[in-house]
């Protein structure tokens, strides 16, 4: 696998930084991993003399993408039916015993596919972080949100420490740009005493935390009535549903919302009033459509989103609900779906899926000091809008290589 030296110029016909305007024949100087120049080749060639150059012709360069919530622990083909969300969650629940099986293949499989379509940074959230040392052999960047599920102990606090000493377990050791943190699974698998308890000291420590959130009429339902088919998921009865309010101010009310916080699909119900519920504590979005669609989930109100200044970035869920891995597919169909034009759309796929994540200062656009995570598209835009003709390349397969930290981990450009 190739890769680059301490210091390369990596060049292209076209560089779109999204965090400012296209430079074409736009070039960048990558110094030990990050991003140390930015401009045009002839302008960061003339400064930089003897570096070595790689230039990609008829390419355009973009950042890489971020996947703010992603499953990587399923693999591709023997998916449930979907169409209801809870038949399918416990379909899935159902045949878990059969996942240890196969589930490192899946893993590096998932990991595979999202490094040859563009994707530099992911975040993974799986039962108790299962999925880290596939993950961690990836070379991807990323985030492990380890799900918690507080069954088979007596108290909260016993729940919440056994959780803790398996997550620090998994702390240990870790490569520079995998983290490991913390995921409250959905509303009807964890109670209100856990859930606030495991928040509480994820907020105390300055983690991060991730949640499934208002993701299907089901869920809508148990919180409000108590019912609608997700009652005892894991066979253990959730008897805390039937609070009468909304999942948004459910979370709320129990302390899982704070800037931290990055709460998936929000696709069922999600009304003015939740949007400033998500304002006012500053949690953060991820935004997986095909998921929500395959699922019969509902529309994200994105767009109301971000007028409102809510960090939305985009995920891809896992391959059992979502037909691959690649973030600008998914990116693309969120495009066509809220009438989004391509700057936008681009900025979902990196630079906001970042400033969900709270990582924009490392990734998410192609800045002096940020890692130089990048991905090259065979792509010659003509438009005057070229974000989205780049966007629309990408999506089609049309990623010919992807760098993380400025290694080129996926080099399948033609010459």
């Amino acid at each position: 696998m190739p890769v680059s030296p301490p210091r390369t110029i990596f060049a292209a016909s076209l560089v779109l930084p999204v965090s400012a305007p296209p430079i074409t024949d736009g070039a960048f100087l990558v110094d030990r991993g990050r991003i140390a120049v930015v401009g045009t080749l002839s302008e960061v060639g003339r400064d930089n003399p003897g570096v070595e150059v790689r230039y990609f012709h008829r390419h355009t360069i973009i950042p890489g993408a971020v996947n703010t919530h992603a499953h990587l622990g399923f693999r591709q083909g023997d998916a449930p039916e979907g169409g209801s969300f809870s038949r399918w969650v416990k379909e899935l629940v159902s045949r878990l015993p059969e996942r240890d099986t196969w589930l490192a293949e899946a893993v590096r499989n998932s990991a595979r596919e999202a490094i040859e379509t563009g994707t530099t940074f992911i975040t993974d959230s799986s039962p108790y972080g299962d999925c880290l040392p596939a993950l961690a052999e990836s070379r991807l960047a990323g985030i492990v949100f380890a799900e918690f599920f507080p069954f088979g102990f007596d108290t909260a606090e016993e729940a919440v420490d056994s959780f803790e000493e398996t997550l620090f377990t998994l702390r240990k050791g870790l490569l520079s740009r995998v983290g490991v943190e913390v995921s409250v699974h959905a509303p009807y698998t964890v109670d209100p005493e856990s859930s606030r308890l495991v928040a509480r000291r994820a907020r105390e420590r300055g983690d991060r935390l991730s949640t499934h959130l208002s993701e299907s009429p089901e869920e809508v339902e148990f919180v409000r009535g108590g019912s609608g088919g997700l009652e005892s998921v894991f066979g253990v009865r959730s008897n805390w549903g039937g609070v009468g309010i909304s999942p948004v101010r459910y979370a709320e009310s129990v302390d899982l919302l704070w800037p931290g916080t990055i709460a998936a699909h929000l696709a069922t119900g999600v009304s003015k009033e939740d949007i400033e519920v998500l304002v006012r504590t500053g949690a953060a979005v991820a935004h997986c459509p095909r998921s929500n669609q395959y699922l019969g989930c509902g529309i994200s109100p994105v767009p109301e989103m971000l007028k409102r200044g809510v960090r939305v970035g985009m995920g891809t869920d896992g391959l059992w609900s979502s037909p691959s891995l690649n973030l600008f597919q998914e990116t693309l169909f969120a495009v066509r779906l809220h009438g989004f034009d391509g700057e936008t759309g681009l900025k979902l796929a990196t630079l906001f899926g970042a400033q969900a994540l709270g990582i924009e200062g490392e990734t998410g656009s192609l800045e002096v000091g940020k890692w130089a995570d990048f991905a090259v598209v065979e792509s010659s835009p003509r438009s005057e809008e070229p974000e989205r003709e780049v966007l629309e390349d990408a999506a089609n397969d049309g990623v010919a290589a992807t760098a993380i930290s400025g290694k080129l981990v996926y080099d399948h450009v033609r010459t």
